[in-house]
């Protein structure tokens, strides 16, 4: 295949972005190295630059790394169709381990953030290594990404050039690539045997710098074209040598259709690729201004620290005056005194960092003040910068968990075509399995929590206000409730700390039925502070219920430890909670009348013998009922 044409479209797409490029230089310089001084006063006079970009952005990343692992799962998953809501929750815990501990995107997706916040735009190259069976993601340069200059998105774009970059020995790893070493030999660090125009190629070398001229780098165009029935071609090729096919044109193996490709950008505005503006060209001129100023003020205190002299008299040899503590200096030599600088340094330079602030965060209040430390704001301007401030940073979580979800859903996409066998993962320190059958693409994917868990500590203090105010509230899950605590906390506690409602139920029905075996025998059973009381006692109304079904004689020693055992159940039970406790003896005398009414020969309570006792029965003849009388009114027990 001829790639001229191709390779023509993409030279013209870098030729209409050299200002975006240049401006990138420039901005990477500033925040990475600093621009230096242009004109000094003297000889060693300060250089120094103020990193204000840098330490914004480092403030900054932590915020946006928080919306990845900050909750349980990075993912909460919504069926398409219906199924058991436990296949739903296994599919977000497997995505979950598949990404946090089978991929490497932790360490990829902080180089994306860190990216978006210097350009204003990051890129990250979603892909499944067939070779080692999980997820590879790659931060992307926007340096490297290629695109018209008209395009929006990647979706409505008509074609994506990825520039890569190889060594002759990794090259040849790649075993989807042609393998020629006379082709190796050729394009390696772009020489003069590489075939095209060598005027246009330099001028792209020196102005671009795109394509390395590094003399052990191969570099490979990937470019995907958009057809029209809106599927993607895949075209890879050496711009060095467009005769030689790298790799056979191929559709875009993903069942999405989609290329790899999700962006994050800075900030919404006009439309066009290269619109958005990141952290350091926002506040280039602050940063600028900083750095001036820190000039300004080194200069001024090696003058101050070296004073000038002067004499009334010529002075011979005055090559041999040392100036040092203690030192007797002639006669008539006297220290010409320095004004004051006609502004504070220190003082300028907070007010220009707080003008870098606000431009990234929230509008103007009061800023002024900063000149004027006599007057101090108030408690409600305040609280107007904080909720400001709070509003500004949700804008850009929601913007970037735009790029989470399409993140997610393209993840997501991927495991289902290429990882259905291997279902094992962890969660929280236990191996599970995630039935076949909820591994499907029929579901609706969103970042777990929500734009405001930036704030670590204010997202725990909204949880436990929460839990303060619907507590005991019956119209709410009091379990995902307790469960939203202990996320906001550390999400390692769930597994720890939390138990679900209807497996402690299980364990302490259980936990009873041991004891039944142990009351079988004549031995009295412990009855324990923590024991869920009303459930043990359900479980032996059920145990004897069924014995009478099944007309079987209840030796009259173990009746009696059951019953006993009933009472100091019930006992500490009222002590508990004595509305309950009355509600549960209602229960048991009910139980014993139908237990009752279905025995052979309608025997009564009171005419009952000692081996037929009824359940809610003492051997005295009264109801376990008439053991917690009704409650007077006023506060429960």
């Amino acid at each position: 295949m001829d790639y001229s044409e191709l390779h023509s479209k993409t030279y013209a797409d870098l030729r209409d972005r050299s200002t975006w490029e240049t401006r990138q230089r420039q901005f990477y310089e500033m925040r990475h190295h600093g621009l230096r001084r242009k004109h000094k006063p003297w000889p060693g006079a300060s250089d120094a630059h103020f990193p204000l970009s840098d330490t914004i952005i480092t403030n900054l990343k932590p915020y946006y790394v928080q919306q990845l692992f900050a909750l349980d799962t990075v993912a909460s998953f919504v069926s398409l169709k219906q199924q058991q809501a436990a296949l739903t929750t296994a599919a977000s815990q497997w995505l979950d381990y598949k990404l946090k501990q089978r991929s490497n995107l932790q360490t990829e997706i902080i180089s994306t953030i860190d990216t978006m916040l210097v350009t204003g735009r990051g890129i990250l190259k979603v892909t499944y290594d067939i070779d080692v069976q999980q997820l590879k993601f790659e931060n992307v340069d926007p340096m490297h990404l290629v695109v018209p200059s008209y395009c929006k998105d990647i979706e409505t774009a008509d074609r994506i050039t990825h520039i890569q970059h190889y060594s002759p020995d990794s090259y040849r790893r790649k075993s989807v690539f042609a393998q020629d070493e006379d082709f190796i030999e050729r394009v390696t660090g772009g020489n003069a045997k590489e075939r095209g125009d060598q005027n246009r190629h330099q001028i792209a070398k020196q102005r671009e710098g795109v394509i390395d001229t590094d003399k052990d780098t191969i570099v490979v165009y990937e470019t995907y074209v958009q057809n029209d029935d809106k599927t993607w071609t895949i075209y890879t090729y050496c711009p060095h040598d467009l005769e030689f096919e790298v790799r056979p044109p191929m559709e875009v193996p993903y069942s999405h259709g989609k290329p790899p490709f999700v962006s994050c950008q800075y900030e919404h505005k006009d439309a066009g690729w290269y619109s958005p503006r990141g952290v350091t060209e926002l506040v280039a001129v602050f940063e600028a201004a900083l750095s001036k100023l820190l000039n300004e003020k080194n200069d001024t205190m090696s003058l101050y620290n070296r004073p000038l002299f002067r004499s009334t008299r010529a002075l011979p040899n005055t090559a041999n005056l040392r100036f040092q503590p203690g030192q007797i200096l002639p006669e008539d030599i006297q220290p010409i005194p320095m004004p004051q600088p006609p502004i504070s340094f220190d003082q300028h330079m907070i007010l220009y960092r707080e003008l870098a602030q606000q431009r990234v965060s929230t509008p103007d209040f009061g800023i002024s003040q900063t000149l004027d430390q006599n007057q101090r704001r108030t408690a409600t301007e305040i609280s107007a910068i904080g909720n400001l401030f709070s509003q500004s940073a949700d804008l850009r979580m929601r913007t970037f968990r735009l790029f989470l979800g399409d993140l997610y859903r393209q993840c997501w996409s991927l495991l289902t075509q290429f990882d259905r066998s291997s279902l094992n993962f962890y969660y929280l320190d236990t191996l599970q399995k995630i039935p076949q059958e909820a591994v499907h693409e029929d579901y609706d994917i969103v970042p777990s929590g929500s734009a405001d868990g930036v704030n670590k500590q204010f997202h725990f203090q909204k949880a436990v206000a929460r839990f303060q105010m619907f507590a005991q509230d019956p119209n709410i899950d009091q379990v995902e409730l307790r469960r939203s605590v202990l996320e906001a906390d550390d999400s390692g506690l769930v597994k720890r700390l939390l138990t679900d409602p209807g497996i402690e139920i299980a364990d302490q029905a259980e936990d009873q039925a041991v004891e039944l075996s142990v009351m079988k025998i004549g031995f009295p059973a412990v009855v324990k502070p923590g024991d869920d009381h009303a459930t043990h006692v359900r479980t032996m109304l059920d145990y004897l219920a069924l014995k009478r079904a099944q007309n079987a004689p209840t030796d009259p020693i173990e009746l009696q430890r059951i019953q006993e055992h009933i009472g100091a159940h019930m006992e500490q039970f009222q002590q508990q909670d004595g509305k309950a406790a009355r509600q549960l003896a209602i229960e048991i005398q009910e139980i014993s009348d139908a237990i009752n009414q279905t025995n052979q020969g309608g025997i009564p309570p009171q005419q009952a013998g000692p081996g037929e006792a009824s359940p809610g029965v003492d051997q005295g003849g009264s109801s376990v009922i008439e053991q917690f009388p009704e409650q007077p009114s006023g506060p429960e027990n």
